[in-house]
């Protein structure tokens, strides 16, 4: 008698019936885990967003009073030093933080930090300096002042750079589409690039801006940047009391190695150094005059630099603030880049 081979017998009603019903519910289960999860983040993200722009708004309210604090300390400086900008200035002393308290309970527990640092921008050399037109006196026709970019030449050479920049960094800043020297760019250099782009032909609203010419890189920038600023004037003359070693020597050729950062530090621990008469002993008569209404000992333009820390959340705000006669005038704002 032979062995019958066991049959497959086909599975059918209650028990499969029983498996696929398994089989959606953990479907169903993870589906509603899914969304619960989903839902879960994006109401995390929201509250997250909502935080990050209260914040936000809250830190700009915080920069109006820090702007307010300022103007009043440049103001007194204005009244109590005589006409003088100088570093010994109660503007240019460093603070500390200021806690910032609720205000329905200022005795309590602070909700972050306020410190704010003044500069004095007529400190730097103005990038829009560079587009000052003059009156030729043979010709008589107007043309382009060639002692700022002189200026500039000499300060790229004194931090290291290449002086080739100053020409092409006017060009970026004039209204004409032709270059004004060898060394000068246009239209035709920067829509050559990957990818291309136009001109400024327009005065710098930042010294970053820089970094727009075709070459000039991040590197060359960290170089120049504490020594220029872009003002919203092509006239503003270089204060001698508080201007860097490099933006001072960079004003008269002769003055290459006349004034060391530590010579300079020491002698405005008590106010203006150098003062007029030894400016202009240094530079000698013969180039004084190409020098009337380059330099000065006051300031009209400064940069507030207001750090807020709520709770976790840090901001930095740059105010570039104009000093007038009685008040003082915030004439730009922006968050993180100076």
């Amino acid at each position: 008698m032979t062995a019958r081979a066991p049959r497959l017998r086909r599975m059918n009603g209650p028990g499969r019936q029983r498996g696929v019903a398994l089989i959606i519910a953990l479907i169903l289960v993870a589906l509603a885990t899914i969304l619960a999860t989903k839902l879960t983040f994006d109401g995390f993200l929201e509250r997250r967003r909502t935080i990050g722009v209260l914040a936000a708004e809250q830190a700009l309210q915080f920069g109006f009073g820090a702007e307010a604090l300022a103007a009043d300390v440049l103001i007194r400086d204005l009244q109590n030093s005589g006409g003088l900008t100088t570093l010994a200035g109660a503007w240019a002393q460093p603070s500390q933080p200021l806690p910032i308290t609720p205000q329905d309970n200022p005795e309590g527990e602070p909700i972050g930090t306020l410190q704010g640092e003044l500069e004095d921008l007529q400190g730097r050399f103005n990038l829009n300096n560079l587009a000052r037109v003059i009156t030729d006196a043979t010709t008589h026709q107007v043309v382009q002042d060639p002692q700022p970019l002189e200026q500039f030449q000499r300060l790229l050479t004194l931090v290291g750079l290449e002086p080739k920049w100053a020409a092409i960094a006017r060009d970026w800043i004039d209204a004409d589409d032709m270059p004004g020297s060898p060394d000068g760019a246009e239209d035709q250099v920067y829509t050559s690039q990957t990818p291309p782009y136009r001109t400024g032909n327009w005065p710098m609203m930042s010294p970053s801006e820089l970094m727009n010419l075709p070459g000039f890189g991040a590197d060359r920038y960290r170089k120049i940047a504490p020594y220029v600023t872009a003002l919203p004037s092509a006239t503003v003359p270089v204060n001698i009391c508080t201007a860097p070693s490099a933006v001072l020597e960079s004003l008269a050729e002769n003055l290459n190695g006349e004034y060391s950062p530590e010579f300079l530090a020491n002698g405005r621990k008590q106010g203006c150094f150098p003062d007029l008469n030894a400016f202009r002993n240094v530079v000698g008569p013969k180039l004084l005059a190409s020098l009337t209404g380059r330099y000065d000992q006051k300031s009209n333009y400064f940069r507030l630099t207001t750090r807020i820390t709520l709770g976790t959340t840090e901001f930095t705000l740059y105010s570039l603030l104009l000093r007038g006669p009685a008040k003082v005038t915030p004439l730009t704002r922006s968050f993180g880049i100076p």
